[in-house]
């Protein structure tokens, strides 16, 4: 891990259970997106305050994790 990319990381892990998601009837789950309000209270609730700087690279990683969350759907 680079060291400034820490920040970003520590950050996304805190917000990492505030998932935006849709179930099918099927069963099939379809992950949207972070639900920035409720990572918004998890960053203020770790007592972290993301530079917007640090907010683009957790957007970075919040995609790259959609990419493999719907994978296959």
């Amino acid at each position: 891990m680079w060291p400034g990319h820490v920040a970003a990381l520590t950050a996304f892990l805190a917000i990492a259970s505030q998932w935006r998601c849709l179930v099918f009837p099927n069963g099939a789950l379809l992950y949207q997106g972070l639900d920035y309000t409720a990572a918004q209270s998890a960053l203020a609730l770790a007592g972290l305050s993301p530079s917007p700087e640090t907010w683009a690279e957790i957007r970075q990683i919040e995609a790259g994790a959609l990419e493999e969350l719907n994978l296959g759907r």
